[in-house]
């Protein structure tokens, strides 16, 4: 190996001592190479040492500097002792060394638990800030005078800026949004208060609108003297917008209830104005000589109308009920009298079908009960009528019993059990929903709206019962529910004969329907009531103002003039006190809210039983 170069240690050793270097062979070539790295590690590790005694040497000499200047500092702390406790005890002879070390241990001791209490409570400090933080909560300092004097990153942060760009400011710089609703700036006030509040305030931020959830609190001295306050804020924009959101859907939801009520409205008298001429002329009609198959003619149109009447209704009581405007009434009732009445229609339908329908009362349930007996037979009605639709052969059973009695009422279970096609089990709660039934075959097949029942166990609840099903398919269904009803009294009531006569009285009747007219006029003068007609409101306010009538009248949706402000200018205009009473064929509560408000005296639903349009006209005629 020509020239080769090795470790300078071992170059000089092997021109020394080896003949013919640099000469050598290729065994002797490896045997060097390994001398020359070891030689190589060896300077290596001299220097890595040479330079760690220099640089202990140099630590070395820092602490003994350091050590000799709190030997300094001791013996200077000593002396300012020495001279402290001289001048503190002038009649001790004198003060030794270890009475001042003694001393400085003391004093240095509690010099180290300042430190101590001084590093727990940054500690402290910085653990409420990480707590602040991991919060999303914003924090800031502000002086007596309102002005910030500290600012966390995310404080600052809310309003897109850096913490010292917000020291000085007061809370009139975040004041004015005008890019807010008005709704909004009036809702709260930012303000650095010095005392303890908590409130909402919307703001200007980066993104326009800012609302803040605040809480501040005052900051006093080590003396117990206020120097200003502490603000803690929490970003609740976008709680904020899911409310108005939730606000706005609710104003829509309204809305669209309102528009929901005033279709049903619409409908309701567009479809009761037929069906009240219908029912009218039927009942002017069986009053008349018929023979057998005329007879039998009028008991289908009344049937119909029946069931169209029923259709409307429960249509009307969906909107009630959503409302929250079904009113209950409490009236006392002969409960074996009121199902004997019940069932009769019920068992010619049934015996209709060949159907084998009975009904049977406990002997335990009292003869009298109080309770809103219309809407009982209302959901018996229904629950009935589905039970004989839906059965093909075989019975529909009611049956009325007595579950526990107390002094003053009964727990009453009403059920309605049949053979028909019965209710599969995975359908069983859907059909309690609106406009739902087990599938649609069962639609096409036996008809209906899928109303009943929904309405039904709304009714039920409102009464403090729960409607309840077991049925399987194929195998008929049972219906039922318990009803707490209280007792009556045992004294039978009753029934006042209608034996209708209003003789002498002048009534204006307000109607535009020609053939609500008729029928009005015909029930009128059939209770010898002398009767004048008019067709609009206006014509009806120049005959009150110019006649001499006892009553009016007053159909609420008419032409010219409606009803309602016809009886606005009868009372607020003519200053007439003239009972009036409302004609609609809309029995929506609001209605006849609204008819009462505007100085009607009462409001009676069209199509309407003539006793009770008698006895409300009555009742005015014998208080005038």
């Amino acid at each position: 190996m020509e020239g080769r170069e090795y470790h300078r240690l071992l170059e000089r050793q092997l021109k020394k001592f080896l003949p013919g270097y640099p000469s050598v062979s290729e065994e002797m070539q490896e045997l060097l190479r390994a001398i020359s790295n070891s030689y190589e590690h060896f300077d290596n590790d001299r220097v890595v040492m040479e330079t760690a005694m220099r640089e202990s040497s140099d630590e070395l000499m820092a602490k003994k500097s350091a050590l000799n200047a709190l030997l300094d500092r001791q013996s200077q702390v000593l002396e300012s002792l020495r001279e402290a406790a001289t001048s503190l005890f002038p009649d001790q002879a004198s003060i030794v060394n270890e009475d001042l070390l003694r001393l400085a241990d003391i004093v240095q001791e509690e010099i180290q638990k300042r430190h101590i209490a001084e590093a727990r409570k940054e500690q402290s400090d910085q653990r409420l800030m990480d707590i602040i933080e991991s919060l999303d909560l914003g924090m800031a300092r502000y002086d007596l005078q309102g002005r910030l004097t500290h600012s966390e990153p995310r404080f600052a942060q809310l309003f897109g800026k850096s913490p010292s760009d917000m020291l000085g400011m007061m809370a009139s710089d975040f004041h004015g949004a005008p890019v807010l609703p008005e709704e909004l700036r009036s809702s709260g006030s930012f303000d650095f208060s010095p005392t303890h509040r908590v409130f909402e305030a919307p703001l200007i931020g980066p993104q326009d609108e800012l609302w803040l959830l605040c809480t501040t609190a005052p900051l006093q001295d080590d003396s117990g003297d206020a120097v200003g306050g502490v603000i803690v804020v929490f970003d609740i924009t976008q709680r904020k917008q899911m409310e108005r959101k939730m606000h706005e859907a609710h104003k829509a939801a309204e809305a669209g209830l309102e528009l929901r009520k005033s279709i049903l409205a619409n409908v309701s008298h567009e479809l009761r104005t037929p069906v009240n001429a219908i029912v009218g002329m039927s009942a002017l009609l069986s009053a008349t000589p018929l023979n057998d198959q005329q007879r039998e003619y009028l008991k289908t149109m009344r049937f119909s109308s029946d069931s169209l009447l029923v259709l409307i209704d429960d249509l009307l009581d969906v909107s009630r009920i959503e409302s929250g405007k079904v009113e209950l009434e409490f009236i006392e009732f002969d409960v074996r009298d009121n199902f004997s009445q019940l069932t009769k229609g019920l068992s010619l339908r049934a015996e209709e079908k060949g159907l084998k329908f009975s009904w049977e009362i406990d002997a335990r349930v009292a003869n009298r009960l109080r309770g809103d007996v219309h809407r009982l037979n209302q959901v018996l009605t229904n629950l009935i009528s589905n039970a004989i639709k839906f059965t093909e052969a075989g019975n529909v059973q009611l049956a009325v019993g007595c579950v526990m009695s107390t002094e003053n009422k009964q727990r009453i279970r009403f059920e309605v059990k049949d053979t028909g096609i019965g209710i599969a089990a995975n359908r069983q709660a859907a059909i309690f929903q609106e406009f739902t039934q087990e599938d649609s075959s069962t639609t096409r097949k036996f008809g209906g709206t899928g109303l009943g029942l929904a309405i039904s166990k709304k009714i039920v609840e409102l009464m403090g019962g729960q409607l309840e099903l077991i049925s399987e398919k194929n195998s008929g269904s049972s219906f039922f529910f318990e009803l707490d009803l209280e007792l009556g009294s045992e004294q039978e009531q009753q029934a006042p004969v209608f034996n209708p006569d209003l003789r002498g009285a002048r009534i204006l009747l307000v109607e535009d329907n020609k053939v609500n007219q008729f029928l009005a006029n015909a029930l009128l003068t059939s209770w010898k009531a002398q009767v004048d007609i008019s067709e609009d409101g206006a014509d009806a306010v120049e005959r009150v103002k110019t006649g001499d009538h006892d009553l009016v009248l007053m159909d609420l949706q008419m032409p010219v003039m409606d009803g309602f402000e016809a009886t606005a200018v009868i009372r607020n205009e003519l200053k007439s006190s003239i009972p009036i009473i409302g004609l609609s064929a809309n029995a929506l509560n609001d209605e006849r809210e609204r008819s009462l408000q505007i100085g009607m005296d009462d409001y009676v639903s069209k199509p309407f039983k003539p006793e009770l349009l008698y006895g409300i006209i009555q009742s005015y005629l014998r208080k005038g």
